[in-house]
């Protein structure tokens, strides 16, 4: 509820904010990326009605967890919903300021907060492994909206979004994303030397840098039209989920 009351709320203020009226002025009607509320599905009034409607329903399952497990489990549902507004919300706006703000809430929101969250309500404690182990996966998420970032550069740069792969530019934006790919990836493999995780564990930058793999010539072509980007930002969700899949597999069995 959570995750889909953050995705609803960006939404929400990136409409009031202008962004989907440029892209709409920018793409063609038959783009993808279709969102309810410029096509006139629903009002903006509705939208965010539901949208805090998601979020009061995780603040009061963290609530119940607080009571059965114990107090970090709303502690960090009240986080995670600070960062799902603060993103695109006025007054902070944190995506829209630069200086990597947007994407630091990210790692948090899809790394630190539901893996630790997860962990918490199963475990009753929280500890220094889960912790580390979730810092690849949120670092794997901000690529996958760097990729996103990609596709919607003009757009973004036209309303003003500063988001990292506006302020750096696609060509800078394409290294940051192999950058903290790599990154990732050294982590689990650091993590697996400190046995913290099993060697099987290293299935997870391998076979997700084998799927990162095949977009290697976009690489190569930092400047090519939107619609050159969407099939890369698939293959890089794709290689993101694989990451956590496996991950999470080894760390199972």
């Amino acid at each position: 509820m959570l995750h889909l009351g953050a995705n609803a709320i960006d939404d929400c203020y990136d409409f009031q904010n202008g962004v989907d009226q440029v892209a709409n002025s920018m793409f063609p009607k038959d783009f993808s990326a279709w969102k309810p509320l410029p096509r006139g599905l629903i009002s903006l009034k509705n939208a965010k009605s539901v949208s805090y409607m998601l979020l009061l329903g995780s603040l009061l399952l963290a609530t119940y967890f607080a009571f059965v497990v114990g107090p970090w489990s709303l502690i960090l549902g009240v986080a995670g919903i600070f960062l799902a507004i603060t993103y695109t919300a006025p007054p902070l706006k944190l995506d829209y300021r630069g200086f990597g703000l947007g994407e630091i809430e990210i790692l948090l929101a899809f790394g630190p907060i539901p893996l630790l969250g997860s962990f918490y309500v199963q475990t009753g404690v929280l500890t220094l492994p889960a912790l580390l182990v979730s810092i690849p996966i949120g670092i794997m998420t901000v690529t996958i909206l760097m990729d996103h970032d990609l596709i919607f550069y003009e757009v973004y740069s036209v309303s003003k979004k500063f988001s990292l792969g506006t302020v750096l530019g696609r060509a800078k934006s394409l290294s940051a994303i192999l950058l903290f790919s790599v990154i990732s990836y050294g982590i689990v493999f650091a993590l697996v030397g400190a046995k913290v995780l099993p060697i099987w564990s290293c299935l997870a930058p391998i076979t997700s840098a084998l799927i990162l793999a095949r977009r290697a010539k976009t690489f190569r072509r930092p400047n090519e039209a939107p619609p050159h980007y969407v099939p890369f930002t698939v293959n890089g969700l794709l290689s993101n989920w694989i990451f956590s899949l496996v991950l999470a597999l080894t760390i199972l069995l």
